[in-house]
């Protein structure tokens, strides 16, 4: 069953960057050191984060430490190399597959540099919630933008 979450989104707007989410999701805001990680989460285990990079390191760096994590907490982590977009630019991007708890995951790390910070979104889900999810964590990916990019 496909959940439509349109009715429910709402607009993010600070730190120099935008998104929609959905209201009835969890979204809270921490920062570590000068980075900004803004997480919006559901009941179950799945979470969408942004992260604020103020110190811009490139978009593979970013996206190759997180692999590297996975890698070395899941021996079957399989990785794929994905074209996609992130703030309307081409990001550097990795959809990674595991097995944890006996649950297939499948998170998302898609990350672009600004001429103000780096973005990385990652989410992740377990299979079980994909088919509802999805369409939503794609829809809020697709909506990041960085507002000074806007002015």
């Amino acid at each position: 069953m496909n959940i439509d979450f349109h009715d429910c989104l709402v607009p993010y707007n600070n730190h120099g960057v935008m998104f929609l989410y959905p209201d009835i999701w969890q979204l809270d805001e921490e920062t570590d050191g000068e980075d900004v990680i803004i997480t919006v989460s559901t009941a179950g285990t799945c979470f969408w984060m942004l992260r604020i990079l103020p110190a811009s390191p490139a978009p593979p760096q970013v996206v190759e430490s997180c692999v590297a994590a996975f890698q070395e907490e899941y021996d079957d982590a399989e990785v794929e190399n994905v074209n996609t977009m992130l703030a309307e630019m081409p990001a550097y991007s990795r959809d990674v597959v595991f097995f944890c708890m006996e649950l297939l995951n499948t998170a998302t790390l898609r990350s672009v540099r600004t001429s103000d910070f780096t973005l990385l979104v990652w989410w992740q889900a377990t299979s079980d919630e994909l088919d509802d999810l999805r369409p939503m964590l794609d829809e809020m990916t697709e909506s990041v933008r960085a507002t000074a990019l806007m002015d």
